[in-house]
């Protein structure tokens, strides 16, 4: 069992295809965009990317369009557990941006969940995390430059 399998799995179990790596879904189920995060049990699954940030929020930022991640645990041979989850649900408090591009959305801590969290509020904390990663990365270059320039 691994992730391609995993994929795999779900979209025949919703009939329909998985995409290409570079859209933001790896399947779709009645125009949705589903974003697998698939995690072997018995491995450590240290901050695993979701989503490069940018993507998401070009995605987000039109309220027409919406995004789930699935989360998946699994062991060699079977689906432990499995949880769908709308994209501004997931909570701050477990999420992070790395540097990755554009920075990348990783999970951090523990998965949390707000179902009462608002997309608006989602996207805001998206902003401000950006603003941490920025910082750091602002820090990061300054350092370089006064290193080789």
């Amino acid at each position: 069992m691994n992730d391609t399998i995993i994929e795999q799995i779900y979209a025949e179990k919703y009939n329909t295809n998985t995409t290409s790596r570079k859209d933001i879904g790896d399947i779709y189920v009645d125009g949705v965009p589903i974003n697998i995060k698939s995690s072997h049990v018995d491995r450590n699954n240290y901050s695993p990317n979701l989503i490069s940030a940018d993507k998401l929020f070009n995605h987000l930022s039109n309220p027409i369009n919406n995004l789930q991640f699935m989360f998946v645990k699994y062991d060699d041979n079977n689906i432990i557990d499995e949880q769908l989850i709308d994209a501004e649900h997931i909570s701050w408090d477990c999420l992070d941006i790395r540097c990755q591009g554009k920075g990348v959305i990783q999970l951090s801590k523990s998965l949390k969940v707000d179902n009462t969290q608002t997309r608006e509020h989602f996207l805001k904390g998206l902003s401000q995390a950006y603003k941490v990663y920025i910082t750091k990365e602002r820090k990061k270059l300054n350092s370089l430059e006064k290193k080789y320039c």
